[in-house]
């Protein structure tokens, strides 16, 4: 009859490992890779140093600082059990005989008992290695609370008018008597019509384009009229009008807004089934399903993340 944790672990991965217990150290395994990083074993082999006894390990990692140390992991969820003092002593047993390993790591389904805590308290002293203790367990109610599931953005956007934008070039004086040579003789009024697109110098040549004036902005919005307002000062520049080139000082605007307001969801919908947690009972993580599906092992028992 499958534990409470190998249920969990076949509705993850979709299956169960058919050795009793081997569902539960390879998840300490993969817990053991999301606490420290570096490079994780399942169901390693070490030689003792002095007995010559060959010990087998739940999990053994190496670290990226050259560090290594072995892990036992105990699922007691079906017989709702803790974790006792022979159980780490077990382990505290080994450290001494293991010339590789540098401290030992305990991971329980069910928490574990105040001797055995006390033990792995004193390990370093009793074993001359240290013990972390950690509770890898199914999540209750409790460990959700105060995690944010969705980040709501409301991003308020303003984009320039241009349709509605008013253009005013400021014709100089030399630059209104060149136009009056466009007044037929003896009329007083003649309305032209002419597009604003580029600068010219008084030669005639090209010189600025309207985009490349407008490329940096408007400026600020103004918080009465809702739009930038300001004058471009273009000294020595002419715009063409009529086949004319008039000089002008600058060009005033006014650009109105278009605004809108978007929202944005970022949720993070994805079931957390096992919690992570310290000798202490604080929470370290919460493993998704997804966390969980990212890490394989091959035919070695070497974790692979991303398989």
């Amino acid at each position: 009859m499958a534990s409470p944790v190998e249920d969990l672990y076949r509705e993850v991965f979709g299956l169960l490992p058919k050795k009793s217990g081997e569902a539960y150290e390879r998840l300490a395994a993969i817990a053991l890779h999301l606490i420290a990083g570096g490079s994780v074993v399942h169901d390693d082999k070490l030689r003792g140093q002095f007995s010559q006894t060959l010990y087998q390990i739940d999990a053994h990692h190496r670290g990226g600082d050259g560090t290594s140390r072995m892990a036992e992991a105990k699922d007691y969820s079906e017989a709702e059990r803790k974790v006792g003092r022979p159980d780490l002593q077990k382990l505290g047993g080994a450290l001494p005989d293991l010339a590789t390993i540098d401290a030992g790591a305990f991971f329980s389904a069910t928490g574990y008992t105040r001797p055995a805590k006390k033990y792995a308290d004193t390990a370093s002293q009793i074993v001359g290695k240290p013990i972390a203790l950690y509770e890898l367990r199914p999540t209750v109610t409790e460990d959700h609370e105060g995690i944010v599931k969705t980040i709501v953005l409301r991003m308020h956007i303003s984009t320039p008018d241009l349709a509605n934008s008013q253009w005013q070039p400021h014709i100089t004086a030399a630059g209104q008597s060149a136009l009056k040579h466009l007044l037929p003789e003896g009329s007083e009024l003649r309305q032209l019509e002419t597009g604003l697109s580029e600068f010219f110098d008084e030669a005639g040549a090209s010189i600025l384009t309207l985009r490349e004036l407008t490329s940096r902005g408007y400026g600020d919005e103004h918080e009465l009229t809702g739009a930038s307002q300001g004058c471009f000062v273009l000294p020595g520049l002419h715009i063409e009008i009529g086949g004319v080139l008039a000089e002008i000082s600058g060009l005033e605007y006014s650009v109105p807004y278009v605004k809108e307001v978007r929202e944005i969801r970022i949720t993070d919908d994805s079931e957390c089934r096992f919690a992570l947690l310290d000798g202490e009972g604080k929470t370290l993580k919460l493993l998704s399903d997804k966390s969980l599906q990212q890490y394989s092992f091959d035919e070695a028992g070497n974790l692979i993340q991303g398989g």
